[in-house]
């Protein structure tokens, strides 16, 4: 337990794959498990949670040792990373910036007014966020049901999404009808994460990047930015916002 109570926690977490020593992530020191399956994924080292055999934190969840079923992921080559704008120093793989996106499902349809009100109770959710500053939150949201599914928080908006992206594999949840929501800026490694786990929508309350938005359009991905303002700008995809 760390001596500094009142500033948010970060820790370098290891991962080892095949029980060989893989990579290594600064992050907030929780949902490990979560935050391991989505960079994995995220980063197109697997495809799906049909890969992984198991999963397992030791050494108070600083290290994670995952199996795979297979080791194709040998062949994406971790020496090409492109270092993205993302606090804590994000990267994302050289293929996976660059690879052919499948174009989004129609996904739902939601108001602005609705967006507002799962964004306000995910604040809620967010204690650390609250509480100490310093962090960000991502949550998954259903549009249908009108309601908050997951909410995590991290140092890092990319690893909260990892997060976000590892617990709905994990429990094998679909997005099709759902929206990503976040405190940070989406720029073009956010849009990315979205768009790989065919995420439809993705809103946050600050703003985003011109890459993130050329990203989404190819995508078909709706991106909605100052979502909590008065006016809230719908940069693309403006065909599941009902209201605009």
């Amino acid at each position: 337990m760390s001596k500094y109570t009142k500033v948010p926690e970060e820790s370098l977490i290891r991962i080892f794959v095949n029980g060989e020593f893989f990579s290594a992530l600064l992050c907030s020191p929780r949902q490990t498990e979560e935050l391991t399956v989505g960079w994995l994924f995220n980063q197109g080292y697997i495809e799906s949670i049909e890969e992984v055999v198991s999963i397992q934190t030791c050494d108070d969840s600083k290290d994670v040792k995952i199996s795979l079923a297979s080791r194709s992921y040998e062949t994406i080559g971790q020496d090409k990373l492109i270092r993205t704008v993302a606090c804590m120093g994000g990267e994302i793989s050289y293929s996976q910036f660059f690879a052919n996106r499948r174009k989004l499902k129609d996904g739902p349809r939601s108001s602005l007014q609705a967006l507002q009100c799962l964004m306000k109770e995910t604040t809620t959710k967010a204690s650390f966020y609250r509480e100490k500053g310093g962090t960000h939150w991502a949550s998954v949201v259903s549009i249908t049901q009108d309601r908050v599914l997951e909410c995590f928080e991290d140092v890092g908006r990319h690893n909260a999404v990892d997060k976000i992206v590892g617990r709905m594999m994990l429990t094998r949840q679909s997005f099709d009808d759902k929206a990503l929501l976040t405190s940070g800026r989406i720029s073009s490694e956010m849009a990315l994460k979205a768009a790989k786990a065919q995420i439809p929508l993705i809103a946050t309350i600050t703003s985003c990047t011109d890459l993130a938005v050329q990203i989404a359009e190819d995508a078909g991905l709706t991106v909605v930015c100052r979502a909590l303002s008065t006016s809230p700008m719908i940069w693309c995809g403006p065909q599941r916002i009902i209201d605009h």
